[in-house]
């Protein structure tokens, strides 16, 4: 619905609380006459409190462990909740993440995934760069996702999860229950099995490596937060 008619709603709802018994209830009529000309229904008002942010994770259709520990761990450092898209542009396959939530969750879990994402993303395959380079092509695969598992294990120690009110949670729930009747559970792939005693340099280094990386979370969940700054 149009976004004036709907912050002119939620203005009325909030003057509806007030202590002055007119007024609240003149700006209960309102909001009342309002919501029935556009359509609109209590529920349709909580819920467009959720906001959304869609990143790129930059694997295809299914990926790696790694891709999945980053969307959970950011997700659950600014209490927002996460769903996964397979996308097809017609000639290849991608995974999005969306992120949704409530006072600007989505926003700064979208934010983080994709700072994050870009620097793990460039210290992996800096630590792949200093492997042999007869390496078989699998062996180089596993190595370099057991680092990213070790990496983001080591930024995860710094992540506070942030929790949602129950007011929160019962509109996140009813956006979720509203917009997707069933949802299929995301299953990477997992490049890590058969590993190998020679391996466990990669997990060292991921985890010394991913030690290095601030995630201030700031007040509130702030986008302002140092998210993904090497520390001194």
């Amino acid at each position: 619905m149009d976004s004036k008619a709907l912050d002119k709603i939620k203005k009325c709802l909030r003057l509806a609380k007030s202590s002055n018994a007119n007024e609240a209830a003149a700006a209960l009529r309102q909001a009342q006459k309002l919501m029935a000309i556009h359509g609109v229904t209590s529920e349709d008002v909580a819920l467009s409190d959720v906001e959304t942010h869609t990143a790129k994770t930059g694997a295809g259709k299914t990926p790696p462990a790694y891709i999945t520990m980053l969307g959970s761990m950011v997700a659950s450092a600014f209490g927002a909740e996460k769903v996964y898209q397979q996308v097809y542009d017609g000639e290849r396959w991608a995974l999005n993440v969306e992120f949704y939530g409530v006072n600007g969750a989505a926003e700064v879990a979208g934010y983080a995934f994709e700072v994050l994402g870009r620097q793990l993303k460039r210290d992996r395959s800096a630590y792949l760069a200093t492997l042999n380079k007869r390496l078989k092509r699998t062996t180089k695969v596993r190595r370099g996702d057991l680092y990213a598992q070790a990496w983001l294990n080591a930024v995860a120690k710094q992540v506070t999860r942030q929790h949602r009110t129950e007011a929160e949670n019962a509109i996140v729930e009813a956006y979720k229950a509203k917009r997707w009747e069933d949802l299929d559970t995301m299953k990477p792939r997992d490049n890590t099995k058969g590993m190998r005693s020679h391996d466990l340099g990669a997990i060292h280094q991921g985890y010394q490596d991913g030690k290095k990386v601030s995630f201030h979370q700031g007040v509130n969940g702030s986008r302002h937060a140092q998210i993904g700054e090497v520390a001194s």
